[in-house]
């Protein structure tokens, strides 16, 4: 594989790149990182998927399916993503007053919130609308 071509691959997969840095002492201290994360968010996630009038196994894979994606294509080693408590409230105001009593209507409505979402920020990064800098031309 060419360098400009890794290259490219790796903009748009930034775990490639910290694979082929990565060094074996890093191991130990990621792995227990790893699992400290893991007892926190969890619970967590669980919790606020309950509090946002989901069942609570929606949280389990609201919080390991993003830590797992932003783990390949997330341009940080040292960023930490998860749910959080104003997220659960969003989501409630959204999805009890259209789901009513139904858990499966709650968590397609939820479903279907987290990839819009998720299409939205998909849109913004590719026209490059995130915090590298304002979104209009300089100068």
């Amino acid at each position: 594989m060419s360098g400009r071509r890794a290259g490219g691959l790796e903009r748009w997969v930034p775990s490639l790149r910290t694979l082929r840095e990565y060094r074996r002492d890093w191991l130990g201290r990621d792995v227990v990182a790893g699992l400290v994360l893991t007892a926190l968010l969890v619970p967590v996630g669980m919790g606020y998927a309950q509090a946002a009038g989901l069942p609570p196994i929606t949280g389990l894979y609201a919080t390991i399916v993003p830590l797992v994606v932003y783990a390949v294509f997330g341009p940080s080693r040292v960023m930490v993503l998860g749910p959080d408590s104003s997220l659960a409230a969003v989501i409630a105001a959204v999805i009890l007053p259209l789901g009513g009593d139904d858990p499966e209507t709650a968590v397609a409505l939820a479903g279907a919130l987290a990839v819009l979402t998720g299409l939205v920020i998909l849109v913004a990064g590719l026209a490059r609308r995130g915090s590298t800098g304002p979104p209009w031309p300089s100068g």
